[in-house]
């Protein structure tokens, strides 16, 4: 059964490597509206130190992924990888996350939506992501006399093994998964 992440809160999360995460959107149709406003919208997977192990930025034509470590001897950011959407918003199709290993340190995330892989980032912090939490940020503020949707968007946030999962769902993880 899912769990509910709603806008500005966080869920506890068991996201290791050989499972995928499965993010349904419900209700953004309503909602849509307020993303006009909105100056940040993004999924976020923690580790238990807080480090930002995937940052998952969604707009209506881009998604920009990049991921955050609280000890660094700058601002702790990574590199911001932006890429073409392909004309799917996150807010109408399932985001999906597989985490698997590779010859690097950490390993891999796979992003997908609605099945389809629109991009591979590299896992630069230890862990398994123990936490995901959904921002959406008016920064300042509605306009005058615009009042949000009464029903808000929120996500139904699954964790699945990847053999729970049907075998054409597998194919989309590509051959070697």
């Amino acid at each position: 059964m899912a769990t509910v992440l709603q806008e500005n809160a966080s869920i506890p999360l068991n996201f290791t490597s050989g499972t995928i995460l499965v993010l349904k959107p419900v209700n953004f149709a309503f909602a849509l509206e307020d993303m006009r406003y909105a100056t940040k919208s993004e999924l976020n997977l923690y580790n238990e130190q807080r480090d930002i192990l995937l940052q998952i930025s969604l707009s209506p034509k881009h998604v920009t992924f990049n991921d955050y470590s609280r000890r660094s001897l700058r601002d702790g950011w990574g590199i911001s990888q932006v890429v073409d959407s392909m004309g799917q918003s996150a807010y109408d199709v399932p985001v999906s996350i597989h985490h698997y290993l590779t010859d690097s340190e950490f390993g891999r995330y796979q992003i997908l939506l609605n099945g389809i892989t629109i991009y591979h980032f590299e896992q630069r912090f230890p862990g398994p992501a123990t936490q995901i939490g959904y921002i959406l940020n008016f920064g300042h503020g509605l306009p005058s006399g615009y009042r949000r949707a009464s029903t808000r968007g929120h996500w139904d946030v699954d964790v699945y093994q990847i053999d729970d999962l049907l075998p054409e769902d597998r194919l989309a993880l590509g051959p070697e998964r």
